[in-house]
């Protein structure tokens, strides 16, 4: 589906978008560390509780010997009990609404502006340039600069 956003075009003329009102699913799955800029992310088909027991799976693989920390918002996804019950993995939940307190969405949008104002042939196309938009920002100094929220820094200075 069509991701619109505002566009430049000569006083007078009036901007023609591309649109596209069929669409496919695919789900991009990130936790990046506000504090030193690590990320992690998987390309999966459905956002369900189901899929989302694999993603945290998955990143509790990267850190086997670390307690991981994921803090994230009251999606639907994130309800189900069981996935709080995942040795090595503490998850604390945002207040509902409030994505100002959660910094994967300033990165999310970061991510959505490279596919604004773009038809894609097929979900691979997206994925692709998605992918490619990921590994732009695989960079941890710039990461910890995108994420790294004042209040977050000074709450982690506190708690070591």
């Amino acid at each position: 589906m069509s991701n619109l956003r505002r566009s430049w075009s000569p006083k007078g003329i009036r901007a023609v978008l591309p649109q596209q009102q069929a669409y496919s699913n695919g789900y991009l799955f990130s936790a990046v560390s506000p504090i030193t800029g690590e990320d992690f992310h998987l390309l999966l088909p459905a956002m369900t509780s189901d899929i989302m027991k694999i993603f945290l799976l998955e990143l509790k693989k990267q850190h086997p010997d670390k307690e991981v920390v994921l803090v994230w918002d009251n999606a639907p996804c994130h309800r189900r009990k069981d996935l709080h019950n995942i040795k090595g993995l503490t998850l604390i939940n945002l207040p509902s609404y409030s994505p100002e307190l959660n910094p994967i969405e300033r990165y999310f949008e970061e991510i959505r502006r490279i596919t604004a104002n773009m038809i894609f042939k097929s979900l691979d196309k997206c994925e692709e340039l998605i992918i490619e938009a990921v590994n732009g920002w695989s960079d941890p100094e710039r990461l910890k600069r995108l994420l790294g929220y004042g209040w977050i820094l000074e709450q982690w200075g506190e708690v070591i």
